[in-house]
C-alpha cells in the first residue's frame, strides 16, 4: 500500500508550485491512521470469513471444506 496525493492537478512544468510545495502541502494535512498488518497462517485459500460482532474471533472456511476459528486481538 502506497500513499496518494488526492490533489489529481498535476503541475505545469515552469509553474510556482513545484514538487517541494506539493510535499509540503500533503505533510500539512491531517493524519492518517496507521494500518497494521498481521500474518496467521491458514491451510489453503480462505473460501469464507466470518466475525463475531464486537470481538476478536474470526472463522474462515477453506477449499477443502476446514473451518478455521482465530482470536485475533
Amino acid at each position: 500500500m502506497a500513499k496518494t496525493i488526492d490533489d489529481d492537478e498535476v503541475p505545469e512544468i515552469g509553474s510556482d508550485e513545484d514538487e517541494e510545495d506539493v510535499i509540503e502541502k500533503h505533510n500539512q494535512g491531517p493524519r492518517e491512521p496507521v494500518i497494521r498488518f498481521e500474518s496467521i497462517p491458514h491451510r489453503g485459500s480462505v473460501n469464507r470469513l466470518r466475525s463475531m460482532y464486537g470481538t476478536p474471533i474470526v472463522a474462515t472456511w477453506n477449499d477443502e471444506g476446514e473451518v478455521g476459528i482465530y482470536n485475533i486481538q
